[in-house]
């Protein structure tokens, strides 16, 4: 009588994410750990950053040349309820879409296209709204200040819209793939 012990072991599901998926994998955590440090650094002193001088207090004045706001200077409050939202509510659900992603679950790519939306239409917000107003939080009209103002935040515009193309191109696909086989 074979002992259980004695079966050939049964192969690990593994997950072997495709290129797409390891890109959004690490665009999340990417921005899982910019929320959990300078993001969560902003939300915790975003009244007081001008009189601090730890290492994110000066990347956060550095900025500042494009955008005093970040430095704890004007009306903060607008880049404070936008960083709030984005460490509160968007991690968590960019943590059920990498849960999504590695599992294959069927929600993934709506989930994917709202976060995505949602984020690159933040910093399109926040982009029109500097401009808008004329820029009234950059201190100098520059190269320099526009410079630190955009580049910046095109990692999550940038980031965001690819994810959310990606998963409008496979919603559509899947769209088509069902109305083939009818």
């Amino acid at each position: 009588m074979p002992l259980l012990a004695d079966s050939p072991p049964t192969p690990a599901r593994r997950f072997a994410p495709a290129p797409g998926d390891r890109m959004v994998l690490g665009f999340l955590a990417f921005s899982l750990t910019a929320a959990l440090t300078l993001e969560l650094y902003f939300v915790l002193h975003f009244q007081d950053l001008g009189q601090r001088h730890d290492l994110f207090a000066r990347g956060f004045q550095l900025y500042g040349r494009g955008d005093r706001t970040y430095a704890g200077q004007g009306d903060v409050y607008f880049p404070f309820a936008l960083e709030t939202i984005n460490l509160c509510v968007v991690q968590v659900l960019n943590c059920a879409l990498a849960h999504a992603v590695v599992r294959r679950r069927a929600w993934r790519h709506p989930l994917q296209l709202a976060i995505g939306s949602y984020l690159s239409g933040s910093v399109v917000l926040y982009f029109w709204h500097a401009h808008a107003a004329g820029y009234p939080d950059m201190p100098h009209h520059s190269v320099g200040g526009y410079t630190l103002f955009y580049v910046p935040n095109l990692p999550w515009l940038v980031g965001n819209l690819w994810m959310a193309a990606a998963s409008f191109r496979a919603l559509v696909r899947s769209v088509k793939e069902g109305e083939t086989s009818r």
